[in-house]
């Protein structure tokens, strides 16, 4: 212890030592100092004078410091680097001699005492401190930029946009610099950084979009650097077109070339390039927020109004990174979001009304009451169908009533002038106001969407709601409600998320209609309601009326048809829900390097219910049908084998569940001087579409209580019962048509592997590849057919940016673009694959066996997808200070492998089996031009064309068997012919008894069909029924706050067959074409007519005399099916800012649009192509113009 206080005394005492030194040093410094200062102020302040030129500085150091009386100290290798100098001075303070002439020398000196020390002077760096400035770039319509270059004005300095057209530049806090923002087809712009640290830039058109911004669904890139062919359409220009059907694909009809929208029955209605498939998928692949959308579903799920923009990916190296189903193009619909940088909440209002009407009913041609009356009594014959054949029991024969007076007057049971009185009293009926006001309602279309948008910070969202009414002419009425939320969340710097959510709920209810469903077929004379509205019996539609009363006393039913009233007894109405969730996540993990990841689920439901009543005809027919009648003594009364209380419920329901889930790497990275880019990414894909369906009936059921009444289902199903009351004509057994329950499913599974690099360099060349593995379970599992590959390269070169081009002062853009590569389109599912498909049977064949099963279509395991190679060459050019926009592309499609069910040897348990057996190729070019005519302030004139040539040829079918003539008029697809082709018989004319004659292949006249000279060679080629010319031509006009365009579109090149008389014998029972009033009567007609005769009994055809199809299918009846239509016209109008200012609105337009205005075809017959069917030459339901009305308000 006292050791340790030894030890602490001893440290203090040092301690106080070394204080006591430093006061003692401090204190004798502070003497020195006082003593020094006298001197050093005198030494500072000493005059000199001096006149020395070109002399070293230490001759110089050594006057002043004798005449100043001082010493200079200096590093003498530090005043050797300065060389000789002169200085000059007249009676001057040494301090301010020193100050004046060392500081050019960048040197400095410090006073100690009489010393002078010369030193090197310190740079003093200024402390800085810089600011970041942040912003985004988007076009006129919110659509972020990414690529723009946005650079410090007068420096080098600056960076690009990235994919959400944001931007970050540190700059010196106090400085107001110039940003100067360029971008491919747009204005430059400058920015003027002013105190605020966020901006949002938007940059205009240099004459309108021009398409710089390419979403493929993987990544987003700008156009310049794409080798692909693309084309953009604006969501503005979709939601401004109005359609009756909510599908936005019909809105896209003439706004990018490629897209063939087809409206001919029974024809594929959207085509990309022309057909690459023959019984595979042919149209294109729909992808929405990155994510296929699987078949009919775009309708259900995605609002026109919500619709950012849509890419179209048209050749293989755009295309090939989706794979096995993207060789018939890749339609991709992005969605709108919340903007970041619009921090304000907006909420919008668009809604429209579009009215169609009625359809045209003389376009069917069809004959009127007078014509019927006219030709039924020119046709009577009593001698081939003699009233006791028409009047016995079988089959339920009917006698109309144009008819009955005619076959009394033969009986002598009225005279001619009782018979003409009836005939005159049903040619002035007509029933057609009765068909619109009973059977039909006019079309129309209405549509509401409240949209709204806000962001903050962290967080942007977007919603909508809509609404659409759909009302078509068959009396069904469609309700529809989708709900649409977008949220983007940036949870970290380097993290982001985003959720999208889509629902729809539609209703629709369909009216029951009389069983001759074909309102067209009805005799016009047939009134539906008498003069005092109450409904007419129509039991003579369905039995002679003797027949009618033996049917009802031996079943005790009431087998009378009401019309109207049978429309009561039932309903048709189904329901539908269609979901989906699309979740993304973003990381960037490094610079350039991203992590994105995907999943998205999609669930659709629908439910039909169809409901007769008890009262309903259909179940007292069918109840008829299975009774029989009272068998005395045994039986007193009739027996039911169906429940004789309840109706016939069918329940039919669909399920779909579909999911995605991908993980994908992005890598962006800009390096050496900012010469070279590399664009990469490379990711997995698991997708998985499943669809499940069932059907139900159910016989005795009550709705109000869901329940319903036993029968033997099987027994009826399999092996009915025999000498019912109304038993089926020719057939001893009346058994049960409709299967008590059903049930189907498909599965569609893929697992993909996929890359894409994209390597820039100077701006100017850029070259990209792909290249994607899928596997699914519609391949066949053969080694052969697994792990193919698809893929692509392409090359595009920026020729503009060449130094060699800065001179050519009108051409704003010049960029050339090449790919080639392979695509894909997968197998039908249900169709074939590795393993034997099923259908269960309950035949009575299998009765106590169990189960029966049938082999649909036989297992191949060396399926595989359709393969097509393309090569595409393109030109985007902007010239003329931006008044002419021009892109050019001309394409090479090679599809082999194609599928299709081809037929086999039967002895192998089947008629067909589904396979690959064909090639085929597509080949053409694309136009789009785009000019800006006038530009004024208050004016503008714009134009828009667009134009697509496709040429196709199937190359080779595997097909086995002889073809004949007669098959070959009916084929789609020969080989060395184009796909879609029409043969025709080369008609000869009628001969003098009024037979359709055609020639075989030496030219010869035939009318036998039989014939063994008419030979596949006797038949001819006469076109297509795809248009090999296909486009648009739209103008818009825009006036102060007036908007007017016009869009014509045209098909040309390809033919269809002329609408034909198809009555040629036996009995007048519905209506027939007014053509059969020109038909062949006696000889010599044949001189101004090419309709064949009519025969009672059609003797001529069951003694293969004549073919009738020689006439239906003959070249004389194949016309040009080419048209221009004035598809719409549009006027809008914006109500000035000032007014909406006091409405406290951003915008309101009111708009009105005419559809279908005007025609030109080039057929004589009256026909509209797009209500026709081409290859049997029927025509369809037309339309006259439709008109839309709509407004658009956007809320401050």
């Amino acid at each position: 212890m006292e050791k340790k206080r030894r030890k602490k005394r001893l440290r203090d005492e040092l301690t106080f030592r070394k204080v006591l030194i430093k006061m003692k040093r401090s204190l004798f410094l502070l003497m020195v100092s006082l003593l020094s200062v006298h001197s050093v102020a005198f030494s500072q302040t000493t005059k000199v004078s001096v006149n020395l030129t070109d002399t070293p500085l230490s001759e110089i150091f050594a006057e002043l410091g004798k005449q100043a009386r001082v010493v200079f100290l200096y590093d003498h290798k530090l005043i050797e680097t300065k060389g000789k100098v002169s200085l000059k001075a007249d009676n001057k303070e040494l301090d301010k001699v020193l100050k004046e002439f060392l500081a050019p020398l960048k040197l400095t000196y410090v006073f100690e005492d009489s010393v002078v020390i010369i030193r090197k002077a310190e740079i003093k760096q200024p402390v800085k401190t810089v600011r970041l400035i942040t912003g985004v770039v988007t076009d006129e319509s919110g659509l972020p930029l990414p690529g723009v270059h946005v650079v410090i004005k007068g420096s080098q300095k600056g960076v690009a946009t990235d994919l959400n057209g944001e931007f970050k530049i540190p700059v010196e806090n106090g400085e107001k610099p110039v940003f100067v923002l360029s971008f491919i087809g747009m204005q430059t712009q400058e920015l003027k950084v002013s105190e605020k640290d966020n901006y949002k830039v938007i940059l205009t058109a240099q004459i309108q979009k021009f398409e710089d911004v390419v979403v493929t669904g993987y990544q987003t890139l700008s156009r310049e650097r794409s080798a692909g062919s693309f084309s953009r359409v604006s969501g503005e220009e979709v939601s401004r077109k109005a359609n009756l059907t909510g599908n936005i694909l019909e809105t896209l009809e003439g706004l990018t070339p490629g897209l063939s929208v087809n409206y001919g029955i029974g024809e594929d209605k959207f085509l990309i390039r022309g057909t690459t498939s023959i019984n595979s998928s042919r149209e294109p692949l729909i992808v929405v927020d990155g994510v296929v959308l699987e078949e009919g579903n775009i309708e259900e799920l995605v609002n026109s109004n919500d619709v950012e923009s849509v890419t179209f990916l048209k050749d293989a190296t755009s295309a090939s990174i989706w794979g096995a189903r993207a060789a018939n193009g890749v339609i991709v619909i992005t969605t709108k979001s919340g903007n970041f940088a619009d921090r304000r909440l907006r909420i919008s209002y668009d809604g429209s009304f579009t009215y169609k009407g009625l359809p045209d009913f003389d376009y069917r041609g069809l004959m009127n009451s007078a014509q019927i009356i006219k030709s039924a009594v020119e046709i009577f014959d009593p001698v081939s169908y003699p009233w006791s054949s028409v009047s016995t029991k079988n089959g339920g024969a009917l006698v109309y009533p144009h008819e009955m007076p005619l076959y009394m007057c033969a009986n002598n049971q009225i005279d001619e002038t009782e018979r003409d009185r009836q005939l005159n009293a049903l040619a002035v009926l007509d029933n057609r106001s009765q068909v619109e006001k009973y059977l039909m309602q006019p079309a129309l279309f209405t549509k509401h969407t409240l949209s709204f948008s806000g962001a903050s910070n962290i967080y942007s969202i977007y919603g909508s709601v809509g609404y659409e009414y759909n009302q078509d002419i068959e009396r069904a009425n469609t309700n529809k409600i989708m709900v649409n939320f977008k949220h983007n969340i940036q949870l970290k710097k380097w993290l982001k998320v985003d959720l999208t959510t889509n629902l729809s709920v539609q209703s629709k209810k369909i009216g029951i209609m009389p069983s001759y469903t074909n309102v067209n077929s009805i005799l016009p004379y047939e009134m539906l309601a008498d003069e005092q509205g109450d409904p007419l019996d129509h039991s003579h539609t369905v039995f002679y009326k003797d027949y009618q009363e033996e049917l009802e006393t031996k079943s005790l039913l009431d087998l009378s048809y009401v019309p109207l009233d049978d429309m009561k007894e039932g309903f048709n109405k189904s329901k539908s829900f269609n979901g989906r969730i699309n979740l993304g996540i973003v990381a960037n993990l490094a610079q350039g390097l991203k992590y994105e990841g995907r999943f998205q689920y999609q669930q659709n439901y629908s439910k039909s219910e169809l409901f007769y009543s008890q009262n309903s005809s259909k179940v007292r027919i069918e109840l008829a049908r299975f009774t029989k009648p009272a068998n005395p003594p045994t039986t007193t009364a009739p027996t039911y084998y169906l429940p004789t209380t309840g109706g016939l419920y069918t329940l039919s329901n669909i399920d779909g569940v579909n999911w995605t889930i991908r993980n994908q790497f992005n890598y962006d990275h800009v390096f050496g001087q900012d010469k070279s880019q590399v664009t990469a990414i490379a990711g997995m894909e698991i997708q998985s579409a499943f669809s499940s369906n069932n059907s139900s009936t159910r016989r005795g059921y009550d709705p109000q209580s869901q329940t319903y009444q036993a029968y033997d289902e099987k027994e009826l199903e399999t092996n009915g019962i025999s000498g019912a009351v109304y038993s089926n004509f020719g057939t001893p057994r009346n058994t049960l048509k409709t299967k008590t329950f059903s049930q189907g499913e498909t599965e569609k599974r893929f697992v993909s592997f996929y890359s894409n690099v994209a390597y820039t360099y100077d701006r100017k060349y850029t070259v990209n590849g792909s290249i994607r593995v899928d596997q699914s379970n519609l391949y066949g599992s053969d080694p052969s057919v697994q792990f193919k590959p698809i893929w692509s390269v392409g090359f595009a070169w920026n020729l503009k940016q060449e130094s060699f081009m800065d001179q050519v002062d009108f051409l704003s853009r010049l960029n050339f673009r090449f790919s080639y590569g392979l695509g894909g389109n997968s197998p039908k599912p249900g169709k074939g694959g590795p393993y034997n498909l099923l259908e269960s049977n309950t035949s009575s064949l299998f009765s106590g066996l169990g189960i029966g099963y049938a082999i649909m279509y036989p297992a191949n395991d060396k399926i595989r997808w359709e393969r097509t190679r393309t090569i595409n060459g393109g030109i985007d050019v902007v010239a003329f200070n931006n008044r002419i926009t021009l892109s050019l592309d001309v394409y090479h499609k090679l599809t082999t492998d194609l599928l299709a069910t081809k037929p086999t040897d039967q002895t192998l348990g089947w008629e067909s089996f589904y396979t690959n057996f064909g090639d085929m190729k597509n080949q053409g070019f694309e136009i789009s031009l785009n000019t800006r005519n006038i530009t004024t302030q208050d004016f503008s004139w714009g134009t828009t064309l667009t134009m697509t040539n496709n040429y196709n040829k199937v190359l080779k079918l595997n097909i086995d068997g002889k073809v004949t003539a007669s098959k070959k008029v009916y084929f789609d697809y020969t080989e060395g012919y184009a796909g879609n082709s029409l043969f025709a018989y080369r008609w000869a004319g009628l001969s003098n008894e009024g037979n359709p004659q055609v020639y075989n292949a030496d030219g010869e006249i035939i009318s036998n069909y039989q014939d063994e000279s008419l030979t596949e060679a006797a038949v001819k080629f006469v076109g297509v029924t795809q248009p090999k010319w296909y486009g648009a031509l739209t103008n818009n006009f825009s006036y102060k706050g007036f908007d007017l365009s016009f869009m014509f579109v045209y098909n040309f090149g390809h033919k269809m067959r002329r609408d034909v008389n198809n009555f040629w014998y036996g009995r007048l029972t519905r209506n027939v074409s007014k053509k059969f009033l020109d038909r062949w009567r006696e000889p010599g007609d044949e001189e101004f007519t090419d309709v064949p005769k009519y025969v009672a009994k059609s003797v001529e055809n069951q003694t293969k005399s004549r073919n009738i199809s020689f006439y239906e299918f003959a070249d004389v009846n194949v016309l040009d099916a080419s048209y221009v239509k004035l598809r719409d016209i549009t006027l809008s109008y914006s109500l000035p800012k000032r007014l909406c200012n006091k409405l406290y609105t951003d915008k309101i337009t009111l708009r009105a649009q005419a559809s279908n205005l005007w025609l030109i075809a080039a057929n004589n017959d009256g026909i509209d192509p797009e209500y026709h069917q081409y290859r049997s030459g029927l025509r369809g339901t037309k339309y006259g113009p439709s008109w839309s009305f709509g407004l658009t308000v956007n809320f401050k």
